[in-house]
């Protein structure tokens, strides 16, 4: 009999990005279809009507099109996505930190730890009380602190800039001068498909890095010359 050696030690923070990577897959092929389709039915509803460019309806045609596809469409799709990736991303986090808190028999949680959001708060956690690297890879955890910040302004503000505080929003009208997949349409953000991509990717490498790096710490907990293994690089 062949004995499998499966490792379950955070298999859901494992499933949870796998279907993360289907959804958005899913959501990027729906998006062109429903594209390819709304494109058809403009150009149907401009022959059927007999509609010139000089006619007035033409244009409101046009500009319905365009609301529905480059701002409606990725606003309601690609938002979502974003906050369910960021939720997985903190929820693994915090997970990993009480596995590690435990075995240290530590009395502060990283819910103790005060600062200006999760990110802040987790990071000194990491590196503070548990002396453990949250990350090793410094353009991933650029990407997470900009999905922190979109995901935040998504869930508390629905997306709309200008009831951000100032701070958030000077922060993202920054991002998007650069260029990097972040607009502002009529006072919302959008993201397009590469930028959600790329936040995807950022997740995945320090999350999967994450996770392998407290597996090999918990493997080896109890072994005396231990000292830093939570550490991404040792001199």
């Amino acid at each position: 009999m062949v004995q499998l050696n499966i490792d379950f030690r955070l298999f859901d923070v494992s499933l949870e990005l796998h279907a993360l990577q289907d959804y958005l897959e899913t959501m990027e092929k729906q998006i062109v279809h429903i594209q390819e389709s709304e494109r058809i039915i403009l150009d149907e509803t401009i022959m059927g009507q007999n509609i010139s460019p000089d006619n007035p309806e033409w244009l409101f045609e046009h500009q319905a099109y365009d609301h529905r596809i480059n701002f409606l469409l990725p606003r309601f799709f690609r938002g979502p996505f974003l906050v369910s990736l960021y939720a997985v991303y903190e929820s693994a986090v915090t997970e990993i930190s009480r596995h590690i808190q435990n075995s240290l028999c530590l009395s502060v949680s990283i819910n103790d730890i005060r600062g200006d959001n999760f990110l802040s708060c987790a990071n000194k956690y990491y590196k503070h009380i548990l002396d453990f690297d949250l990350f090793c890879d410094n353009s991933a955890w650029h990407q997470i602190i900009m999905l922190s910040e979109i995901r935040n302004a998504i869930a508390h503000t629905n997306g709309r800039v200008e009831m951000l505080r100032e701070k958030a929003r000077k922060q993202i009208l920054e991002w998007e001068k650069n260029k990097i997949g972040i607009e502002l349409q009529w006072g919302f953000i959008i993201v397009n498909a590469k930028f959600a991509q790329r936040t995807f990717s950022a997740v995945q490498l320090s999350l999967e890095d994450l996770v392998e790096r407290y597996k090999q710490w918990d493997s080896s907990v109890n072994k005396p010359e231990r000292k830093q293994p939570g550490r991404a690089h040792e001199n």
